[in-house]
């Protein structure tokens, strides 16, 4: 347990470095989209984004797997069909379809390792629990528990050596009276 106990500290540590990372890019990514946004609504016109914005797209198609980490269940997002722009979008407004589609996917990447984050904390908190009661209350009581037979064993055995000895006394004295 406890080696399973290290190795969730050390998954987890992967993760939340990796996650830091993502949220840096997604704020990046997030004020730059919000920048070329208010560009294009300043140049085009709110109209121009509104109407663009009801041009039917490609839907993006997930499928969540189960993936097993040191016997945690976490979810592992596949995507089959990513967010595409088809070309039926002004020019100008491509681009920041794109980035928005891009934007998608990293969001999604992050919500998979949250969520694998938030599942091996709660495997780590059991883990924990586990072993603690395992050291503090099930191996302390066995260590008791033997030292008590181990104490009952003895005192058998010097019960019993002391009966050897009274009855080799008693044949002894037997063979010296006959």
């Amino acid at each position: 347990l406890e080696m399973k106990r290290d190795q969730l500290i050390r998954e987890i540590r992967n993760a939340i470095a990796k996650l830091k990372k993502i949220r840096g890019e997604i704020e990046e990514e997030v004020e730059e989209l919000y920048r070329d946004l208010a560009l294009i609504h300043a140049t085009y016109g709110s109209q121009e984004l509104l109407s663009a914005s009801w041009i039917p797209g490609e839907k993006m198609e997930l499928e969540i797997l189960p993936r097993i980490i040191m016997g945690v269940e976490v979810p592992e997002l596949k995507i089959l069909k990513a967010p595409s722009v088809g070309e039926n979008y002004p020019p100008h407004i491509i681009g920041l379809a794109r980035k928005a589609s891009n934007l998608i996917v990293k969001l999604l990447e992050l919500a998979e390792l949250e969520a694998m984050i938030e599942r091996i904390a709660e495997d780590l908190r059991m883990t924990n629990v586990r072993v603690n009661a395992l050291e503090k209350v099930v191996i302390p009581t066995y260590e008791e528990l033997i030292k008590r037979i181990v104490e009952t064993i003895d005192q058998s055995q010097l019960e019993e050596f002391k009966r050897v000895k009274l009855v080799k006394k008693a044949l002894a004295k037997r063979r010296e009276a006959v």
